[in-house]
């Protein structure tokens, strides 16, 4: 039986090393010793021969007896008998810190693509009316503000709190698994679902534009909420692993995005080509995905 997390924070805390003093000792991150007490990864073997000759013990030590026994002091690791207050203190901030920051970017996230929902609305009410670009600003600006507004107090609490402990235990990291592979799996069903409605109500329309803006119009609506929740979902796995893994991700989702938006509005304005050019927001978010899935690998 494998009982390397669990061993690994109980060694480390009767040696009197924190996460932080280990990663220092050992070379590494200390995401990294967070992912290993969580059983989240595995160090390859010569770093485990490294690690029983740090903490003075031996490799079945480390990986297989079971050690519940042993004395151990407090410390900052990623089993909560083992937080001492201002640990706790930290995390609990950090957990509901995270929580509004992830609804703050999926709502806005979904508020961009909902105010492309609500534009060809007022198209298909209006028709030919330079005021239905008015319902897209009034949906931007409040994304904006969301964007804004969230990502300057994320960056001002990580540069506050530069070292977060994190305090999961394996159930909760288990359950929170189960939970993101569930949301995952009915975001992609329900962006299939959406295109394939998107299909059959353009059909159903056939030359009615009017028709065919309140088909794309309902699409949009509804890719809003699938995207709101992968982003949402992305930004709690964050949660969970630490902030230092994933900044470089979103950084570079930030700026694909962003680029969309431009695009967007540069080929409505200069081409009039509000109708088409809403592709590139779903390309950005598979672009954003296929960032992530690079940099994981």
């Amino acid at each position: 039986m494998n009982r390397f997390p669990e061993n690994l924070s109980r060694l480390r805390r009767a040696a009197g090393y924190t996460q932080e003093s280990l990663a220092e000792a050992m070379g590494v991150s200390r995401q990294a010793v967070s992912k290993w007490e969580s059983g989240q990864a595995m160090p390859e073997a010569a770093t485990l021969v490294d690690l029983a000759d740090l903490l003075g013990c031996s490799l079945d030590q480390l990986a297989r007896q079971d050690l519940s026994g042993l004395p151990v002091s407090g410390g900052d690791g990623a089993l909560e008998d083992g937080a001492g207050p201002e640990d706790r203190a930290l995390f609990m901030a950090y957990v509901t810190h995270m929580d509004l920051f992830a609804r703050m970017m999926a709502g806005g996230v979904a508020l961009v693509l909902a105010g492309l929902a609500a534009l060809l609305a007022a198209y298909a009410l209006l028709g030919e009316n330079g005021l239905v670009i008015l319902p897209f600003f009034a949906f931007l600006s409040a994304a904006v503000f969301l964007f804004v507004w969230g990502g300057m107090t994320h960056d001002g609490f990580l540069k506050s709190h530069p070292h977060i402990p994190l305090l999961w235990t394996p159930g909760e990291l288990d359950a929170f698994r189960k939970r993101f592979r569930l949301g995952v799996s009915l975001g992609v069903m329900g962006i299939l679902a959406d295109l394939a409605l998107l299909v059959f109500l353009a059909w159903r329309a056939g030359e009615n534009e009017a028709g065919r803006a309140w088909a794309v119009a309902l699409f949009l609506l509804v890719l809003s909420l699938c995207v709101g929740t992968f982003v949402y979902l992305g930004l709690q796995s964050e949660k969970m692993e630490g902030p230092a893994e994933k900044q470089d991700e979103d950084r570079w989702s930030g700026v694909i995005m962003m680029g969309a938006t431009v695009l967007f509005l540069l080929a409505g304005f200069l081409w009039d080509l509000w109708h088409p050019a809403w592709v590139v927001f779903p390309v950005g978010g598979i672009l954003c995905g296929i960032v992530g899935a690079l940099r994981k690998k």
